[in-house]
């Protein structure tokens, strides 16, 4: 089988790479079309990278209904620096493709003036030849020529197919668009905004901007982790938690980087078995059992400190307390919860009030969140945790102070 390989930041994923993805199925060169977001990208700083989950994820709903093409997640379980040779090596090693199909690796005709240049060209060629995307205003002639120098230099063969003649780049997309503005923008499919607008991705405020180089670092590798333990939907919900808990922290005088690991990492153990849970807990709770809606809080709590290394208690308690809270909340704790409750891909009930109190008062808005559950409780004939109703009262009784 011939089968291309498509890699890229996909920063955001737009109509110029769609183009490509179905320019090259349609041209019959190959027989299918794998996509490969980059995890690590090796030449850009990570700081200009949209975190690697929410770019693989993105690609997916792009391309979930695009036949004869597959999304690959080989650099996100790897979660190292994506060079190209590795990554072909892998696919192979992985059985992900065969050892009889033969690959093509998809670029558009302008890589062929910088291939020379990248990690172990001769190497990639090896193990799979350039299939290039012809645009209407590109010089085919030049580029013609710069392959026949690549196939002499390299004794490879260099193969063309037409697309059609969309131009439009990632950066500059990130770079003109902003807010809403991305719901309007007519070079980004539209699987592709409804994802980007879901998730918030692009804001102007750019949150964790503002955490430290080292926090970054450990919110890509974490996110690599939790990637491969816990599936899409709770990855991308604890990345916007992470998000909005950093965008709170900046505007209420927390510590971002206490508040981004945390938001990242409160759910860390919600997806392990109960058993790994229950004797988790039991190492912090020893006087009850929690039940099972809550039990992945204390779980997480010492999920966190012994497999992601993270010793802040103050980080701990924010994931320990993120469920009920208790009766005096840290300003971390308060900000964790209510980021947990309100991030924007939480669509279960309105949420504007809340959303709206937290724009400038985190007290007022913890209250309204809090009231919110306990009336959702009552509904259904409930009564909201001991400790939640400890918290609850502190705050109303302290909300003029």
């Amino acid at each position: 089988m011939k089968i291309g390989i498509y890699g890229g930041a996909f920063d955001p994923f737009h109509n110029g790479h769609l183009s490509m993805v179905k320019g090259a199925i349609a041209s019959k060169k190959v027989d299918r079309v794998i996509v490969v977001p980059t995890g690590m990208p090796c030449f850009k700083s990570t700081r200009k990278v949209t975190l690697a989950p929410y770019r693989y994820y993105m690609v997916k709903a792009a391309l979930k209904d695009v036949p004869k093409c597959e999304v690959c997640d080989i650099e996100q379980v790897y979660g190292e620096p994506s060079y190209t040779v590795t990554t072909l090596r892998n696919l192979r090693e992985k059985k992900i493709v065969s050892e009889k199909d033969e690959l093509f690796l998809m670029c558009g005709s302008d890589i062929l003036f910088e291939f020379e240049s990248w990690y172990k060209p001769d190497e990639i060629l090896k193990q799979a030849r350039l299939l290039c995307a012809l645009r209407p205003g590109v010089d085919e002639g030049q580029a013609r020529n710069q392959a026949a120098h690549i196939e002499e230099m390299f004794d490879t063969k260099v193969k063309f197919f037409e697309i059609d003649g969309v131009e439009v780049a990632s950066s500059r997309l990130r770079s003109t668009t902003a807010g809403t503005k991305w719901c309007e923008e007519e070079n980004i499919p539209e699987e592709v905004r409804r994802f980007i607008k879901s998730h918030d991705l692009y804001c102007e405020d750019a949150p964790l901007m503002h955490v430290s180089d080292e926090t970054y670092q450990k919110l890509i590798q974490h996110s690599f982790t939790l990637f491969r333990e816990m599936g899409g939907k709770r990855l991308l919900h604890s990345m916007n938690v992470c998000v909005l808990a950093t965008r709170y922290a900046i505007r209420f005088g927390a510590d971002p980087d206490k508040c981004a690991l945390a938001g990242l990492l409160h759910d860390c153990a919600k997806e392990l078995p109960e058993k790994e849970q229950l004797a988790l807990a039991a190492k912090i709770i020893q006087d009850y059992v929690p039940s099972k809606q809550i039990l992945h809080s204390p779980a997480g709590a010492v999920y966190a400190r012994e497999h992601y290394g993270v010793e802040d208690q103050e980080i701990l308690d924010a994931i320990l307390y993120h469920t009920i809270g208790r009766e005096i909340m840290t300003l971390t704790d308060k900000i964790v919860y209510l980021a947990d409750k309100v991030e924007p891909s939480r669509d279960y009930d309105d949420l504007s009030m809340i959303r709206t109190l937290a724009e400038h008062d985190i007290n007022a808005a913890l209250i309204e969140c809090y009231c919110a559950i306990k009336e959702s409780f009552a509904r259904k004939g409930q009564q909201i945790h001991e400790d939640t109703k400890k918290s609850l009262a502190y705050l109303l009784a302290n909300r003029s102070q």
